[in-house]
């Protein structure tokens, strides 16, 4: 395969990529969990009592580099095998919704309280 062909292939494939998580809605959701949007109100709140060492957030940050786009992949997969699911059983949410929930839910960082086994990681929601 010449440079050209993959570099178009590559392309190509970023561009559907990002199309279907546009019209998927994680794009929404990603940036949501990215930027702590989700909850960060009332978890700031519970959080403000616990104490956690230094190394724990630097653990949390750091096991979030490679838990996020792994999650993130995940989802992405997900809607869209979910939206295939939709189309080829004509409408049948039922499995659709399965895989969604299953796919897009759970969490999307690491937190302190995970690493310290506080709280579970939840690749896989449901």
């Amino acid at each position: 395969m010449s440079t050209h062909s993959r570099s178009a292939s590559t392309l190509s494939s970023v561009f559907l990529l990002t199309l279907a998580l546009q019209s998927s809605g994680c794009v929404p959701l990603a940036v949501g969990a990215a930027s702590g949007a989700a909850g960060g109100a009332a978890s700031s709140v519970e959080q403000k009592d616990e104490g956690h060492s230094p190394m724990t957030y630097v653990g949390s940050v750091g096991a979030s580099a490679f838990y996020f786009p792994a999650k993130l992949l995940f989802a992405a997969g997900g809607a869209l095998t979910s939206g295939v699911a939709y189309l080829v059983t004509l409408g049948d949410s039922s499995p659709s919704q399965s895989i969604w929930t299953a796919s897009v839910d759970g969490d999307y960082v690491v937190t302190p309280r995970m690493i310290e086994g506080l709280d579970d990681v939840d690749f896989v929601g449901g």
